[in-house]
């Protein structure tokens, strides 16, 4: 959320518009006859000295549960008890409003955001329900109303704990799905980082010997053929020694960069090691593949590699394999390695295809 912008409602957010909010104050039996029980259980029941009463005796009931005791251990107890004080301040006060119930959801997320258990949560509204009834029959000289306003009591506690669980449950589900797609997008960045070769872009060593073995099973099904190429940059040593590794690696990204360009959009290219890269060419004829390989080495070959203030000549030499019956990812790439080396005893910078 950006700096300055008001948060959405939460009645907004998990779906509590209008004609949600009157099916649940219908649902319990709150409605307008219940207005001037409101105004009598502010002014006779929960008053200020009364609330205060209840929320000391609530929350020395709640430090005997251990569980309670514990949570309770991380926060500031007079704070606590003054927010539970206005909590019984607006108890009722505008239940049909909106606001009302935006401040009870508030409740639910509060508590879902702590951590509190559900269980605790709810035997704790249980115990607010029981004090706020036992301060309504302490009332003396008001036995007419007691009945009323307990029941008034009973729909307001039930309407609370009603809407603070909902929120409560949601909030959890809303954490955990937040919680699923962070671990989904970190799954999806671990798994770029090993399908991806970290320097060049182009598939990894991993993703590549996984994606040759694919290519295998494929061919062996379809019958289709398919083409391994092997390249490797000629006297790349010498400029990693003479120009050192930076100028290196930025060759070779360059190399790769013109390999993917001379590729067809549904050929993979990989890092097999060093400055070596294989290509995988499915449902390709080896007359294509070499057409396909002789493109490689004059878009490395015929433009220098501008790097380092220099203009340096860059050769590849390649060498094709052609998959067989009974060929697994060891042997294919063998053949297309021997391949590559004949292309390099051959004078380099041209293209080999395995006897």
């Amino acid at each position: 959320m950006s700096a300055g912008k008001p948060a959405t409602p939460l009645c907004e957010q998990f779906g509590f518009d209008a004609s949600w909010r009157e099916a649940q104050l219908t649902l319990i039996g709150l409605d307008d006859s219940m207005r001037e029980y409101v105004h009598l259980l502010q002014d006779k029941v929960l008053t200020r000295d009364a609330a205060s009463s209840i929320v000391d005796r609530f929350f020395t009931q709640l430090a005997l549960n251990p569980q309670a005791s514990g949570i309770l251990s991380s926060f500031d107890l007079r704070h606590l008890k003054e927010r539970q004080v206005e909590y019984f301040k607006r108890f009722g006060v505008g239940f049909q409003g909106a606001d009302y119930f935006e401040s009870r959801a508030r409740v639910g997320v509060a508590h879902a955001r702590v951590g509190v258990p559900l269980s605790l949560y709810l035997e704790s509204f249980g115990m607010l329900q029981c004090l706020i009834l036992e301060q309504v029959m302490s009332l003396t000289g008001e036995q007419q109303h007691w009945e009323p306003l307990m029941r008034l009591v009973l729909k307001l506690t039930t309407l609370d704990i009603a809407l603070a669980t909902e929120v409560y449950h949601r909030s959890q589900i809303q954490d955990m799905d937040r919680s699923l797609k962070h671990l989904e997008l970190e799954q999806k960045s671990l798994r770029k980082q090993l399908d991806q070769d970290a320097l060049t872009g182009v598939s990894s060593r991993t993703s590549l010997l996984r994606e040759l073995q694919d290519s295998i099973e494929r061919a062996s099904k379809t019958g289709q053929p398919l083409v391994v190429i092997m390249a490797d940059l000629d006297h790349f040593k010498v400029i990693n020694d003479r120009q050192g590794h930076l100028v290196g690696d930025r060759v070779l990204k360059e190399v790769a960069a013109r390999i993917r360009a001379a590729l067809r959009e549904f050929d993979l290219v990989g890092r097999y090691g060093g400055e070596e890269f294989v290509i995988l060419l499915e449902d390709t004829s080896t007359h294509t593949a070499l057409q396909i390989a002789e493109r490689i080495r004059a878009r490395i070959s015929s433009e220098p590699i501008h790097v380092a203030a220099q203009d340096m000549l860059v050769t590849i030499s390649q060498g094709l394999a052609l998959c067989g019956e009974g060929d697994d990812c060891q042997s294919i790439l063998g053949r297309a390695d021997q391949a590559m080396y004949r292309a390099k005893q051959a004078g380099r910078n041209c293209v080999v295809e395995q006897q």
